[in-house]
């Protein structure tokens, strides 16, 4: 059976485009997220089940300069197709600068392919309101819930862990010489338990006859002296360790070079915050991620310096 090669929509879905080795084309409008997004990153899988399920990463297809627009129009127009070597070409280009704009091509060879998938982020673009596969994306989310409810339950697989872990037992235990390790065992505890019980009893040594203790004069009591009554002052108690201001209370230059600027993270920073002290807008941390190859937004080190590229 065939892989169907697609993309991974903004709902997470998976939405198939062509078979592979189908030598075919495929055209697809696409449409911003977000008012005035300035790049867009498609992401392509491939699935047998048409799932994210078992979707396997091919490659990502990556369109900048986009010129702004409110979100919802047509912006991107890509073309896929499949040719008889097993490769998978994806060609993308701004709608808005013609058939003279610069094209974004990807050229994957499906032989080459590394078997080990890797999650991408959300995708920062929807399909055109007025394409015919949105309507097939809900009866494609209700086959993968048929599918959910038809799956094994978790306990049945508990069930044949344990079935295992009992049958290698077994093995050690009749194969393996494990019931002559198991019986050596116990007669050496029996051994040991004997011969603590036949060793002979200790002979008691008379106790030593006591002495008459000599009297002693009583003696006078110690006299009392009562101690101060203001109590002891209060001992200094180390002061807390501060954490370090986040990009907040950085300074951050009114005009950023074309080169970009430098930036040391601090504890507490996250690329949502620093998109938001450097352009005013934390929606654009993807940009900040993408020109210092942080694979995931969400960690960040303390001590790292990354370098912050113009808005523009």
């Amino acid at each position: 059976m065939a892989s169907n090669i697609g993309i991974k929509i903004a709902n997470g879905e998976f939405y198939p485009l062509i078979e592979e080795n189908s030598f075919i084309k495929k055209r697809l409008i696409l449409t911003t997220v977000h008012d005035n997004q300035p790049s867009v990153q498609i992401d392509l899988y491939r699935s047998a089940a048409s799932s994210m399920t078992d979707a396997q990463y091919i490659g990502s297809l990556v369109v900048e300069h986009i010129k702004p627009k409110p979100k919802g129009e047509p912006s991107i127009e890509m073309v896929i197709s499949s040719n008889n070597e097993g490769e998978i070409v994806a060609d993308a280009i701004d709608l808005d600068t013609g058939s003279g704009g610069e094209h974004y091509v990807l050229t994957v060879s499906l032989q080459s392919l590394d078997e080990t998938a890797r999650d991408m982020e959300i995708p920062d673009f929807e399909l055109e309101n007025n394409e015919e596969p949105p309507s097939g994306l809900y009866k494609h989310a209700e086959q993968i819930r048929e599918e959910k409810k038809r799956s094994v339950p978790a306990f049945i697989f508990v069930i044949i862990g344990l079935l295992i872990i009992l049958g290698l037992a077994a093995v050690w235990l009749f194969l393996l010489g494990g019931l002559d390790v198991l019986r050596s065992v116990k007669e050496n505890r029996e051994r040991t338990a004997v011969t603590q019980s036949v060793q002979p009893e200790p002979v008691k040594q008379p106790e030593p006859v006591k002495q008459p203790e000599p009297v002693q004069p009583k003696a006078e009591p110690a006299p009392v002296i009562q101690a101060p009554a203001s109590p002891p002052p209060p001992k200094a108690q180390a002061s807390s360790r501060r954490r370090p201001p986040p990009v907040a209370s950085y300074k951050v230059p009114a005009v950023i070079p074309k080169e970009g600027v430098d930036y040391r993270i601090r504890w507490g920073d996250t690329l949502w915050d620093i998109a938001e002290a450097f352009y005013r807008n934390p929606w654009l941390y993807p940009r900040i991620a993408r020109y210092n190859n942080i694979r995931n937004p969400d960690l960040i080190i303390s001590g790292r310096t990354i370098r912050i590229p113009p808005k523009n």
